[in-house]
C-alpha cells in the first residue's frame, strides 16, 4: 500500500479539527446552521494555514445526507467522495493551469446543469489569483449571479492579485498564521497516533521553523521521522534542516552581548563547518535578540520556550540593560541587511557581529551630565579631565548678553552722523532680523579720505551714503503696502533719491528693472516718495548698474546684516559655559561642531 505523508493522513474531517481558524469554522457553521449561506467566499492566507481544507469542510458539511450540517458525517456517499477527491459535483481546479478564458467558459457551460448527486455543484478554484485578466472578466455576471444549485470557493495566497470586481462579490475569510503553541501540540498529538517520539526542544524547533503553516510542520516531521531512529532530537532536526543548533545560537548571542569579539568569529566559524545557512542563522539571531528584549521587559512568554531554553535566555539577559539589548537588536538587523548584498554572507555576518561586540559601551545621558556638571562646578571632582582630553582655556572676555537681555534693555540714542566722523559700529548685532531706523548705519563703516568705507572695501560719499538710507526707509514703506513691488525694487541701486527726482539703477536687461519701469510701478514709487519726502518726485529707471555694484542694494544690505547676525549668534553658542565643558569631555569633536542658526 502506497504511503500518504502526514499532511494528508491528519487532514482534518470537521470545523472542530481545524487549528487556529477558530473564528472562520465558527463563522460558517453559524452561517449554515441558519441557512444563510453565500454562493461565493474567498479564502486568502499564506501555505498551509487550512484554506483547501476549509473550502472541503464546507463542501462536505452542504452536501452531506445528513445536512446541510456544520458537523458532516464522513460516512455519507458525498462524504467520502469528497475527502478522496473524486466527488462528481465539487470541481477542484488549479487556478495556474486553468487560466483563459476559454477554460472558464467550459465551466460556465456545464454550471446551469443540476448536480448529479449531490446538493450543490461547488466549484473550488485554487490560487485564484492566476487567472488572467479575461478570465476573471468571464467570471464575473456568473459570480455575481449563479444558479442557486452553485457554490463557488476561491482560495488564494496573494489576495492583492485578485481584481477588486471578484472581491466585492465574495465573502472575504482572512485565514491566520497558526501560532507557536498550536503547532507543537498538533505535533504531539500525531507523534503519539503514530507511536513515535521525540524531545521538546525537538518539537518546538519543528514548530518554530513552520513559521505558521502547519502544513510545512507535518513536512519537516515526515522529513524528520525517515531520518530518525528511536527518537527525535533537536541535533538530529539542526543538522536534518541545515540550521544552528540552539546552543550555538545561545553562545553567538551571549558572545555579542558580552562583548567577546574572538568568541563570535570561533563559533561563526564552526557554523560554517556545519554548512549552517548563514542568512537562516542571521534570521535565527535576529529573533532570538526580539524575543531577550521582550523577556527582559517581562512582557510575557516571548517564544513559547521550553524550560531550558527560557533558563538559557534570562542567563543572557541577567546584568544587561535593556538599550544593550535593544542597540543589539538593531545591529544585527543591519548585519542582515548587509548580508543580502554580499557574495560572501559568511564573511558580512561574522565580522558585522565582531562590530557589534567590539563597540563601546553605552553612557546614559545622566551620567555624561554629571560629569559636565563636575567639570564646570569642580574640575577635579571626576579625578581630572578625561583621557585625551585638552584643559579648557580661559575665556579673555564674557559672552555677549543674551538676546533677551538686550531686547529689554532701553536702547541710546545715537548721535547725529556727520561728514567727518562715522558713527561707531555696533559691537554686537541684532539677535532680529528687522528694517533700519533712520538713526542707524546702513553698514559697518570706518572713516576714509572723501567719505566712509564699507565691509566690502567701497567708498560712499555722505551725499551716495544718504541716497542709499533714503530709499531703504522708503522700499520699507512701500513693503506694508505691496510688498511684491518691495521685493522688486530691493535688488535697484539709488543712483539719487530726493523730493524732485529718484533715480534707480539695474542690470543691464534686469527682469526686476523691467517689472519697475512699468506704469503701475513708477505711480506706486512716486505715490510713497511724496508721502515720505513732501512731494512728488520723477521716477528715472535706468539699467547702467555695474555687475559688481550689487553690494549696493538694499537686498545685499540686509543679507550682510543677517550673516552678520548669524556669525555673532554662532559664536556665542560656541562660548557657552556648557558647550566648552562638554569639549573637554570630548575634544575629538572640537573642529567638528556646527551651529545651526534658525530663521526668525
Amino acid at each position: 500500500m502506497a504511503y500518504t505523508v502526514l499532511a494528508r493522513k491528519y487532514r482534518p474531517q470537521s470545523f472542530d479539527d481545524l487549528v487556529g481558524q477558530e473564528h472562520v469554522a465558527r463563522t460558517l457553521a453559524i452561517a449554515i446552521d441558519a441557512n444563510r449561506v453565500a454562493h461565493a467566499f474567498l479564502f486568502t492566507g499564506v501555505r498551509g494555514v487550512g484554506k483547501t481544507t476549509t473550502a472541503r469542510l464546507l463542501a462536505k458539511a452542504l452536501n452531506c445526507e445528513k445536512g446541510p450540517t456544520p458537523t458532516p458525517c464522513n460516512e455519507c456517499a458525498p462524504c467520502l467522495d469528497i475527502t478522496a477527491g473524486v466527488d462528481v459535483d465539487v470541481q477542484e481546479i488549479d487556478g495556474a493551469s486553468n487560466n483563459s478564458v476559454e477554460d472558464v467558459r467550459r465551466l460556465q457551460e456545464s454550471l446551469p446543469y443540476r448536480p448529479q448527486r449531490d446538493r450543490y455543484k461547488i466549484v473550488i478554484v485554487d490560487e485564484v489569483h492566476m487567472l488572467s485578466a479575461g478570465a476573471f472578466n468571464a467570471f464575473l455576471k456568473t459570480l455575481e449571479e449563479p444558479p442557486d444549485h452553485v457554490k463557488f470557493i476561491f482560495a488564494t495566497t496573494e489576495s492583492h492579485k485578485v481584481p477588486v470586481t471578484i472581491r466585492s462579490r465574495c465573502q472575504q475569510y482572512d485565514f491566520r498564521l497558526i501560532p507557536h503553541r498550536l503547532i507543537a501540540d498538533r505535533v504531539r498529538d500525531i507523534l503519539g497516533a503514530e507511536s513515535l517520539s521525540a524531545d521538546e526542544e525537538a518539537i518546538s524547533v519543528v514548530a518554530r521553523e513552520a513559521a505558521g503553516s502547519m502544513r510545512d510542520a507535518l513536512t519537516l516531521l515526515d522529513q524528520l521521522v525517515a531520518i530518525s531512529d528511536d527518537k527525535i532530537t533537536a541535533d538530529t532536526v539542526a543538522a536534518s534542516l541545515g540550521i544552528a543548533a540552539r546552543e550555538a545560537l545561545y553562545d553567538v548571542a551571549g558572545a555579542v552581548l558580552q562583548g567577546d569579539g574572538a568568541q563570535v568569529v570561533q563559533a561563526v566559524d564552526a557554523l560554517a563547518d556545519k554548512s549552517v545557512d548563514m542568512q537562516h542563522f542571521a534570521r535565527q539571531l535576529l529573533q532570538l535578540m526580539r524575543d531577550l528584549v521582550v523577556l527582559k521587559l517581562d512582557a510575557g512568554d516571548p517564544a513559547d520556550w521550553v524550560p531550558e531554553e527560557r533558563e538559557a535566555a534570562q542567563t543572557l539577559v541577567d546584568g544587561i540593560d535593556i538599550l544593550e539589548l535593544q542597540r543589539g537588536f538593531r545591529a544585527t538587523s543591519k548585519v542582515m541587511d548587509e548580508m543580502a548584498h554580499s557574495p560572501n554572507p559568511k564573511l558580512m555576518l561574522e565580522m558585522g557581529l565582531v562590530r557589534v561586540a567590539t563597540r563601546p559601551p553605552l553612557q546614559s545621558v545622566s551620567e555624561l551630565l554629571a560629569r559636565l556638571d563636575a567639570l564646570q562646578g569642580n574640575p577635579g571632582a571626576s579625578g581630572g579631565p578625561a583621557t585625551g582630553s585638552r584643559p579648557r582655556k580661559p575665556n579673555p572676555k564674557p559672552a555677549p548678553p543674551s538676546t533677551k537681555a538686550k531686547a529689554e534693555s532701553k536702547p541710546k540714542p545715537a548721535p547725529a552722523a556727520t561728514p567727518d566722523a562715522a558713527p561707531a559700529p555696533d559691537p554686537d548685532p541684532p539677535s532680529e532680523t528687522r528694517r533700519r531706523t533712520p538713526s542707524e548705519p546702513i553698514m559697518p563703516a570706518t572713516k576714509h579720505a572723501g567719505g566712509f568705507q564699507t565691509s566690502t572695501g567701497e567708498v560712499l560719499t555722505p551725499i551716495r551714503r544718504a541716497a542709499l538710507q533714503e530709499w531703504e526707509e522708503l522700499v520699507g514703506t512701500l513693503e506694508q503696502q505691496q510688498p511684491a513691488l518691495a521685493a522688486v525694487l530691493e535688488h535697484g541701486i539709488p543712483k539719487a533719491v530726493g523730493p524732485d527726482r529718484i533715480v534707480l539703477s539695474f542690470k543691464d536687461g534686469s527682469f526686476y528693472g523691467r517689472q519697475a519701469e512699468s506704469p503701475e510701478s513708477i505711480a506706486a514709487i512716486a505715490k510713497v516718495a511724496e508721502h515720505q519726502l513732501g512731494s512728488r518726485p520723477k521716477i528715472e529707471i535706468r539699467f547702467d548698474a555695474q555687475s559688481e555694484a550689487t553690494t549696493k542694494t538694499v537686498a545685499a544690505v540686509a543679507a550682510q546684516r543677517k550673516e552678520a547676525e548669524a556669525e555673532a549668534k554662532r559664536k556665542q553658542a560656541l562660548n557657552h559655559p556648557r558647550v566648552r565643558d562638554a569639549i573637554d569631555v570630548f575634544p575629538e569633536s572640537a573642529g567638528k561642531l556646527k551651529v545651526h542658526i534658525e530663521a526668525d
